[in-house]
Protein backbone atom coordinates (compact mmCIF):
# COMPACT_ATOMS: atom_id res chain seq x y z
CA UNK A 1 0.00 0.00 0.00
CA UNK A 2 1.32 3.41 -0.90
CA UNK A 3 2.80 5.75 1.66
CA UNK A 4 0.22 8.31 2.82
CA UNK A 5 3.02 10.90 2.98
CA UNK A 6 3.25 10.62 -0.81
CA UNK A 7 -0.12 12.37 -1.05
CA UNK A 8 1.17 15.49 0.72
CA UNK A 9 4.45 15.19 -1.17
CA UNK A 10 2.61 15.22 -4.49
CA UNK A 11 0.71 18.36 -3.54
CA UNK A 12 3.92 20.09 -2.44
CA UNK A 13 5.49 18.98 -5.73
CA UNK A 14 2.74 20.79 -7.67
CA UNK A 15 3.24 23.98 -5.69
CA UNK A 16 7.03 23.90 -6.16
CA UNK A 17 6.64 23.49 -9.93
CA UNK A 18 4.30 26.49 -9.99
CA UNK A 19 6.90 28.39 -7.95
CA UNK A 20 9.54 27.65 -10.59
CA UNK A 21 7.25 29.16 -13.21
CA UNK A 22 6.75 32.27 -11.08
CA UNK A 23 10.53 32.69 -10.71
CA UNK A 24 11.12 32.25 -14.45
CA UNK A 25 8.57 34.99 -15.13
CA UNK A 26 9.94 37.34 -12.47
CA UNK A 27 13.48 37.14 -13.86
CA UNK A 28 11.99 37.59 -17.37
CA UNK A 29 13.52 34.38 -18.65
CA UNK A 30 10.14 33.61 -20.27
CA UNK A 31 8.08 36.43 -21.77
CA UNK A 32 4.44 36.54 -22.91
CA UNK A 33 5.13 35.05 -26.39
CA UNK A 34 7.15 32.34 -24.64
CA UNK A 35 4.21 31.50 -22.38
CA UNK A 36 1.95 31.16 -25.42
CA UNK A 37 4.50 28.91 -27.13
CA UNK A 38 4.80 26.66 -24.08
CA UNK A 39 1.00 26.50 -23.78
CA UNK A 40 0.75 25.38 -27.40
CA UNK A 41 3.51 22.80 -26.85
CA UNK A 42 1.63 21.29 -23.90
CA UNK A 43 -1.75 21.22 -25.68
CA UNK A 44 -0.52 20.09 -29.09
CA UNK A 45 2.15 17.51 -28.20
CA UNK A 46 2.81 16.66 -24.54
CA UNK A 47 -0.78 16.35 -23.32
CA UNK A 48 -1.95 14.27 -26.31
CA UNK A 49 0.94 11.88 -25.68
CA UNK A 50 0.00 11.73 -22.00
CA UNK A 51 -3.64 10.94 -22.86
CA UNK A 52 -2.66 8.26 -25.37
CA UNK A 53 -0.14 6.57 -23.07
CA UNK A 54 -2.74 6.43 -20.28
CA UNK A 55 -4.66 3.87 -22.35
CA UNK A 56 -1.66 1.54 -22.75
CA UNK A 57 -1.94 0.06 -19.24
CA UNK A 58 -5.73 -0.20 -19.19
CA UNK A 59 -7.25 -3.59 -19.88
CA UNK A 60 -9.38 -4.26 -22.94
CA UNK A 61 -13.04 -5.17 -23.29
CA UNK A 62 -13.02 -7.46 -20.24
CA UNK A 63 -12.04 -4.54 -18.02
CA UNK A 64 -14.75 -2.33 -19.48
CA UNK A 65 -17.31 -4.98 -18.56
CA UNK A 66 -15.99 -5.66 -15.05
CA UNK A 67 -15.57 -1.99 -14.20
CA UNK A 68 -18.71 -0.79 -15.98
CA UNK A 69 -20.19 0.43 -12.72
CA UNK A 70 -17.26 2.76 -12.12
CA UNK A 71 -17.40 4.10 -15.67
CA UNK A 72 -21.18 4.64 -15.34
CA UNK A 73 -20.77 6.57 -12.06
CA UNK A 74 -18.01 8.74 -13.51
CA UNK A 75 -20.01 9.52 -16.66
CA UNK A 76 -23.13 10.49 -14.66
CA UNK A 77 -21.05 12.62 -12.29
CA UNK A 78 -19.39 14.49 -15.18
CA UNK A 79 -22.74 15.14 -16.86
CA UNK A 80 -24.40 16.26 -13.61
CA UNK A 81 -21.51 18.59 -12.74
CA UNK A 82 -21.56 19.99 -16.27
CA UNK A 83 -25.22 21.01 -16.05
CA UNK A 84 -24.92 22.22 -12.44
CA UNK A 85 -22.00 24.42 -13.45
CA UNK A 86 -23.88 25.81 -16.42
CA UNK A 87 -27.30 26.42 -14.91
CA UNK A 88 -26.80 26.65 -11.14
CA UNK A 89 -23.32 27.34 -9.76
CA UNK A 90 -21.92 30.00 -12.12
CA UNK A 91 -24.82 31.27 -14.22
CA UNK A 92 -24.53 34.91 -13.04
CA UNK A 93 -20.77 35.31 -13.63
CA UNK A 94 -19.11 37.05 -16.63
CA UNK A 95 -18.54 34.75 -19.64
CA UNK A 96 -14.72 34.72 -19.30
CA UNK A 97 -14.94 33.58 -15.68
CA UNK A 98 -17.83 31.22 -16.35
CA UNK A 99 -15.80 29.34 -18.97
CA UNK A 100 -13.00 28.62 -16.50
CA UNK A 101 -15.17 27.77 -13.50
CA UNK A 102 -17.62 25.70 -15.54
CA UNK A 103 -14.79 23.61 -17.00
CA UNK A 104 -13.13 23.24 -13.60
CA UNK A 105 -16.25 21.95 -11.85
CA UNK A 106 -16.78 18.88 -14.04
CA UNK A 107 -13.05 18.28 -14.63
CA UNK A 108 -10.55 17.92 -11.77
CA UNK A 109 -6.90 17.12 -11.11
CA UNK A 110 -7.78 13.46 -10.54
CA UNK A 111 -5.49 12.22 -13.31
CA UNK A 112 -2.38 13.43 -11.47
CA UNK A 113 -3.22 13.71 -7.78
CA UNK A 114 -5.78 10.91 -7.74
CA UNK A 115 -3.55 7.90 -8.27
CA UNK A 116 -1.35 8.33 -5.15
CA UNK A 117 -4.47 9.01 -3.06
CA UNK A 118 -6.23 5.86 -4.29
CA UNK A 119 -3.06 3.79 -3.88
CA UNK A 120 -2.64 5.03 -0.30
CA UNK A 121 -6.08 3.59 0.53
CA UNK A 122 -6.55 0.54 -1.68
CA UNK A 123 -3.11 -0.29 -3.06
CA UNK A 124 -2.52 -1.32 -6.66
CA UNK A 125 -5.95 -2.95 -6.97
CA UNK A 126 -7.56 0.47 -6.62
CA UNK A 127 -5.56 1.92 -9.52
CA UNK A 128 -7.49 -0.18 -12.06
CA UNK A 129 -10.71 1.41 -10.79
CA UNK A 130 -9.09 4.84 -10.93
CA UNK A 131 -8.20 4.26 -14.60
CA UNK A 132 -11.82 3.33 -15.34
CA UNK A 133 -13.10 6.43 -13.50
CA UNK A 134 -10.87 8.68 -15.60
CA UNK A 135 -12.05 7.35 -18.97
CA UNK A 136 -15.37 9.28 -19.15
CA UNK A 137 -13.72 12.38 -17.66
CA UNK A 138 -11.10 12.42 -20.41
CA UNK A 139 -13.73 12.05 -23.12
CA UNK A 140 -15.94 14.79 -21.63
CA UNK A 141 -12.91 17.04 -21.12
CA UNK A 142 -11.93 17.01 -24.77
CA UNK A 143 -15.46 17.31 -26.15
CA UNK A 144 -17.78 19.42 -23.97
CA UNK A 145 -14.86 20.91 -22.03
CA UNK A 146 -12.90 21.97 -25.08
CA UNK A 147 -16.07 23.39 -26.65
CA UNK A 148 -16.35 25.84 -23.72
CA UNK A 149 -13.07 27.49 -24.73
CA UNK A 150 -13.27 27.25 -28.51
CA UNK A 151 -16.03 29.81 -28.54
CA UNK A 152 -17.63 32.48 -30.63
CA UNK A 153 -14.37 33.99 -31.78
CA UNK A 154 -13.42 30.73 -33.50
CA UNK A 155 -16.86 29.92 -34.91
CA UNK A 156 -18.19 33.27 -36.10
CA UNK A 157 -19.13 33.16 -39.74
CA UNK A 158 -17.09 30.04 -40.50
CA UNK A 159 -18.74 27.08 -38.88
CA UNK A 160 -15.23 25.86 -38.19
CA UNK A 161 -15.49 25.61 -34.43
CA UNK A 162 -16.89 22.08 -34.43
CA UNK A 163 -14.17 20.92 -36.81
CA UNK A 164 -11.50 22.47 -34.58
CA UNK A 165 -12.92 20.65 -31.59
CA UNK A 166 -13.16 17.28 -33.35
CA UNK A 167 -9.64 17.56 -34.77
CA UNK A 168 -7.98 18.91 -31.64
CA UNK A 169 -4.79 16.89 -30.89
CA UNK A 170 -6.06 15.92 -27.42
CA UNK A 171 -9.31 14.59 -28.86
CA UNK A 172 -7.47 12.71 -31.61
CA UNK A 173 -5.38 11.09 -28.87
CA UNK A 174 -8.62 10.11 -27.11
CA UNK A 175 -9.95 8.51 -30.31
CA UNK A 176 -6.74 6.52 -30.67
CA UNK A 177 -6.86 5.52 -27.01
CA UNK A 178 -10.42 4.23 -27.33
CA UNK A 179 -9.40 2.14 -30.35
CA UNK A 180 -6.54 0.68 -28.30
CA UNK A 181 -8.91 0.00 -25.40
CA UNK A 182 -11.56 -1.74 -27.50
CA UNK A 183 -9.30 -3.71 -29.87
CA UNK A 184 -6.53 -4.61 -27.44
CA UNK A 185 -3.92 -3.46 -29.98
CA UNK A 186 -0.70 -2.01 -28.62
CA UNK A 187 2.00 0.10 -30.34
CA UNK A 188 5.54 -1.19 -30.71
CA UNK A 189 8.23 -0.73 -28.07
CA UNK A 190 9.73 2.33 -29.75
CA UNK A 191 6.41 4.18 -30.10
CA UNK A 192 5.40 3.23 -26.57
CA UNK A 193 8.64 4.60 -25.11
CA UNK A 194 8.42 7.76 -27.20
CA UNK A 195 4.80 8.40 -26.20
CA UNK A 196 5.47 7.70 -22.51
CA UNK A 197 8.57 9.93 -22.49
CA UNK A 198 6.76 12.89 -24.03
CA UNK A 199 3.65 12.30 -21.90
CA UNK A 200 5.70 12.27 -18.71
CA UNK A 201 6.76 15.87 -19.46
CA UNK A 202 3.14 17.05 -19.24
CA UNK A 203 2.92 17.68 -15.49
CA UNK A 204 6.15 19.67 -15.02
CA UNK A 205 5.61 21.76 -18.16
CA UNK A 206 1.94 22.37 -17.34
CA UNK A 207 2.59 23.46 -13.78
CA UNK A 208 5.47 25.72 -14.85
CA UNK A 209 3.15 27.39 -17.39
CA UNK A 210 0.58 27.87 -14.61
CA UNK A 211 3.32 29.49 -12.51
CA UNK A 212 4.22 31.78 -15.41
CA UNK A 213 0.57 32.84 -15.61
CA UNK A 214 0.30 33.18 -11.84
CA UNK A 215 3.27 35.56 -11.84
CA UNK A 216 1.07 38.08 -13.66
CA UNK A 217 -1.39 38.07 -10.73
CA UNK A 218 -0.94 40.32 -7.71
CA UNK A 219 -0.83 38.15 -4.59
CA UNK A 220 -3.43 40.27 -2.80
CA UNK A 221 -5.89 39.46 -5.58
CA UNK A 222 -5.55 35.69 -5.24
CA UNK A 223 -8.03 35.51 -2.38
CA UNK A 224 -11.63 36.25 -3.38
CA UNK A 225 -15.15 35.03 -2.72
CA UNK A 226 -15.30 33.45 -6.18
CA UNK A 227 -12.11 31.47 -5.61
CA UNK A 228 -13.25 30.15 -2.21
CA UNK A 229 -16.73 29.44 -3.55
CA UNK A 230 -15.23 27.28 -6.27
CA UNK A 231 -12.87 25.53 -3.80
CA UNK A 232 -15.82 24.65 -1.55
CA UNK A 233 -17.78 23.20 -4.46
CA UNK A 234 -14.83 21.25 -5.84
CA UNK A 235 -13.27 19.95 -2.60
CA UNK A 236 -16.29 19.52 -0.31
CA UNK A 237 -19.75 19.69 -1.87
CA UNK A 238 -19.27 17.43 -4.92
CA UNK A 239 -17.56 14.53 -3.13
CA UNK A 240 -20.00 14.81 -0.22
CA UNK A 241 -23.00 14.69 -2.55
CA UNK A 242 -21.56 11.71 -4.43
CA UNK A 243 -20.87 9.87 -1.18
CA UNK A 244 -24.47 10.36 -0.07
CA UNK A 245 -25.87 9.05 -3.37
CA UNK A 246 -23.58 6.00 -3.42
CA UNK A 247 -24.41 5.15 0.19
CA UNK A 248 -28.11 5.45 -0.63
CA UNK A 249 -27.77 2.94 -3.46
CA UNK A 250 -25.51 0.65 -1.38
CA UNK A 251 -22.70 0.78 -3.93
CA UNK A 252 -19.76 -1.61 -3.73
CA UNK A 253 -17.35 -0.20 -1.13
CA UNK A 254 -14.28 -0.26 -3.39
CA UNK A 255 -16.10 1.52 -6.20
CA UNK A 256 -17.54 4.04 -3.74
CA UNK A 257 -14.22 4.74 -2.05
CA UNK A 258 -12.30 5.29 -5.28
CA UNK A 259 -15.03 7.44 -6.85
CA UNK A 260 -15.35 9.74 -3.82
CA UNK A 261 -11.59 10.09 -3.41
CA UNK A 262 -11.13 11.10 -7.06
CA UNK A 263 -14.08 13.49 -6.98
CA UNK A 264 -12.48 15.45 -4.12
CA UNK A 265 -9.42 16.50 -6.16
CA UNK A 266 -8.53 20.19 -6.75
CA UNK A 267 -8.88 22.27 -9.93
CA UNK A 268 -7.44 20.92 -13.19
CA UNK A 269 -4.15 22.20 -14.56
CA UNK A 270 -5.61 22.16 -18.07
CA UNK A 271 -8.00 25.00 -17.23
CA UNK A 272 -5.11 27.48 -17.03
CA UNK A 273 -3.50 26.18 -20.21
CA UNK A 274 -6.76 26.27 -22.20
CA UNK A 275 -7.77 29.66 -20.81
CA UNK A 276 -4.45 31.16 -21.88
CA UNK A 277 -4.63 29.53 -25.31
CA UNK A 278 -8.21 30.62 -26.05
CA UNK A 279 -8.26 34.04 -24.34
CA UNK A 280 -10.45 33.17 -21.36
CA UNK A 281 -9.68 34.28 -17.78
CA UNK A 282 -6.32 32.52 -17.30
CA UNK A 283 -5.69 34.64 -14.19
CA UNK A 284 -8.75 33.19 -12.47
CA UNK A 285 -7.79 29.68 -13.62
CA UNK A 286 -4.37 30.08 -12.01
CA UNK A 287 -5.93 31.40 -8.80
CA UNK A 288 -8.39 28.55 -8.33
CA UNK A 289 -5.66 26.00 -9.07
CA UNK A 290 -3.28 27.48 -6.50
CA UNK A 291 -5.91 27.94 -3.77
CA UNK A 292 -7.60 24.56 -4.32
CA UNK A 293 -4.26 22.70 -4.30
CA UNK A 294 -3.26 24.40 -1.04
CA UNK A 295 -6.66 23.77 0.60
CA UNK A 296 -6.66 20.18 -0.63
CA UNK A 297 -3.72 19.53 1.70
CA UNK A 298 -6.42 19.66 4.41
CA UNK A 299 -9.43 18.20 2.61
CA UNK A 300 -7.79 15.22 0.88
CA UNK A 301 -6.41 13.70 4.13
CA UNK A 302 -9.84 14.28 5.70
CA UNK A 303 -11.57 12.45 2.85
CA UNK A 304 -9.03 9.63 3.02
CA UNK A 305 -9.72 9.09 6.75
CA UNK A 306 -13.49 9.20 6.18
CA UNK A 307 -13.31 6.78 3.24
CA UNK A 308 -11.14 4.37 5.21
CA UNK A 309 -13.80 4.38 7.90
CA UNK A 310 -16.84 4.04 5.65
CA UNK A 311 -15.33 1.88 2.88
CA UNK A 312 -12.26 0.18 4.43
CA UNK A 313 -9.73 -1.63 2.22
CA UNK A 314 -10.12 -5.41 1.97
CA UNK A 315 -8.40 -7.06 4.90
CA UNK A 316 -8.32 -3.85 6.93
Amino acid sequence: MGNFNDIIGTQVFLIVLMGIGVILAKITLVDKPGINTLSSLVLSLLLPCNILSSFFNVGGRDMLLSLGQMIFISALLSIAAYFLGRYVFFRSLPPEQKQVLHFSIFISNAAFLGNPVVESIYGLSGLAYASAFLLPMRIVMWTFGLALFIGKGDRKGTGGGIVKILLHPCLIATYAGMIILITGLRPGVFMSRLTFSLGNCTTPFSMIVVGLLLAQVKLKNVISKTVFYYAFLRLVLLPLALLGVLLLFKTDTLVMGVAVALTGMPAPTNASILANRYNADSELASKILLVSVVLSMLTIPAWVMLIRHIAPPIGA
